[in-house]
């Protein structure tokens, strides 16, 4: 099964302020989709830390009971 995230009606520029998905300019789209894909870049590290530290941690704790 597939999940689609529906876009936000609304988004938010750098003072809060929500906007229009459809009145925003490309400029503004642009930087949304930049600020998403910073996001999504910063989740994606801290999940690989979060296995490591899972991996190095964790895991070996278990084997040493």
């Amino acid at each position: 099964m597939t999940r689609q995230s529906p876009l936000q009606e609304r988004y938010p520029n750098r003072e809060g302020i929500y906007t229009e998905l459809r009145k925003l300019s490309a400029a503004d789209l642009h930087a949304q989709i930049q600020h998403l894909l910073q996001q999504a870049q910063q989740h994606h590290e801290h999940a690989r830390a979060l296995i490591d530290y899972r991996d190095r941690v964790v895991d070996q704790s278990r084997h040493g009971r």
